[in-house]
């Protein structure tokens, strides 16, 4: 359900009289809307499988490049400084030479559903997985 689809249902199912209080999604703001204007009381959380897809895709896109980005500069160097410098040292960027190759974004994949699946607050996955991304390996200072 998106844009007035979503507003129109959420309508109709209040008016039958149905109550919800928890909703699953992916990340389509329109549906939200609808959800929280019509259940107040109601929770919008996002989908884990989305979630996991869509960095999955993300780091995907990453792969292909051996510096960030200029958004992705811009978006995190007040936070990480080291983003404006940080770059691929491998002589040859390709498939399987270990910076974010096929194995890295599959174990990646399953580590970030592990993590969703063990915790019970945002607060937690965040947690863990920061602890993966410092730990992952022994390559970084």
């Amino acid at each position: 359900m998106e844009g007035i689809l979503a507003d129109e249902c959420c309508k109709e199912a209040r008016d039958e009289g149905c109550k919800v209080e928890v909703v699953w999604q992916d990340g389509d703001s329109s549906a939200a809307k609808a959800v929280t204007s019509n259940y107040p009381e109601g929770k919008v959380y996002k989908c884990g499988v989305h979630v996991g897809r869509a960095h999955y895709n993300q780091l995907k896109e990453a792969f292909k490049k051996k510096v960030f980005s200029i958004d992705m500069k811009n978006r995190y160097k007040e936070k990480f400084p080291q983003v404006e410098s940080a770059k691929c040292k491998c002589e040859r960027h390709k498939s399987g030479c270990g910076c974010l190759g096929d194995s890295f974004l599959t174990n990646a994949r399953i580590n970030s559903f592990c993590c969703l699946q063990q915790c019970n607050h945002p607060q937690e996955y965040a947690w863990r997985m920061r602890a993966l991304g410092e730990y992952h390996c022994s390559g970084h200072p």
